[in-house]
């Protein structure tokens, strides 16, 4: 799935300066972002994650479980991302079956490294 293209008309598009918090571990979450442009390094306990380009998505765990934040996201340049609520999210699975493969894949190689960040 392209998310720059799925996401490039999207109403709710919010900017963010560089070294901004976009987010913080246990914060409340009612939002996922696609970054449509610029780089966010996802980070657990401290440790990076990984970082999101162009396309990427942050954000994503709260929405699926209803819960807090699982890890902090901070910019590491200005980022322009598309915020997505609850039940946009919804729709958008329901409709773009692809949406939902695209994150599985992201939610499963960000694991893999949190588990590499725990093992130690």
């Amino acid at each position: 799935m392209n998310m720059l293209e799925y996401f490039r008309n999207w109403d709710d598009v919010v900017e963010f300066d560089k070294k901004t918090e976009m987010f913080h571990e246990m914060d409340s979450a009612d939002y996922m972002y696609v970054i449509l442009s610029g780089e966010v390094e996802v980070s657990l306990r401290g440790e990076p994650l990984g970082a999101e380009l162009e396309g990427g998505i942050v954000g994503e765990m709260a929405m699926i479980n209803n819960s807090s934040r699982s890890a902090t996201a901070k910019t590491l340049s200005k980022v322009t991302a598309a915020r997505v609520d609850r039940e946009q999210f919804k729709s958008i699975i329901v409709e773009n079956p692809d949406f939902a493969l695209h994150l599985m894949q992201v939610m499963a190689n960000r694991l893999r490294v949190a588990d590499q960040v725990i093992a130690g």
